[in-house]
């Protein structure tokens, strides 16, 4: 049997060889811009947070989520008697599953982590038994 001749290169010159780089994708792109709402602020929906906030204890009720992220808080507002859809869009919301978002600023970041975690121990336990079932 006949040996299999090579030459010793570097790590860097391995690196950039043609041979490693991705072929170019068959698939374009995903357009992200088609999916994403405009840029304006949506305002806030007065007659469906004023309810939703003056129920909630005074240490978890979100000020600069109503102000910033008008969209965000009326949607929130809407979901939270629907307890599935308003735990998946809360995590949804914490979690970045596409990798390139740039998150919310400290503050709002905060006052969504204490809904969720307000909404966990105090909203969710009341629909479900600690097995899971619903009760309705």
């Amino acid at each position: 049997m006949k040996a299999i001749p090579f030459e010793k290169t570097s790590v860097a010159e391995a690196q950039n060889s043609t041979w490693q780089k991705p072929p170019p994708s068959k698939t374009p792109e995903k357009n992200w811009d088609t999916h994403r709402f405009g840029q304006s602020q949506e305002k806030p929906d007065i007659k469906l947070l004023m309810p939703w906030v003056q129920q909630l204890p005074p240490e978890v009720r979100p000020r600069q989520l109503v102000i910033h992220y008008a969209r965000i808080a009326n949607k929130l507002a809407s979901l939270w008697p629907h307890p599935i859809a308003c735990e998946k869009y809360l995590n949804e919301l914490m979690i970045d599953e596409r990798g390139d978002r740039h998150g919310f600023p400290a503050d709002v970041a905060l006052e969504l982590a204490a809904l969720q975690a307000y909404f966990a121990t105090h909203v969710l336990v009341h629909h479900y038994d600690v097995w899971g079932t619903r009760i309705v």
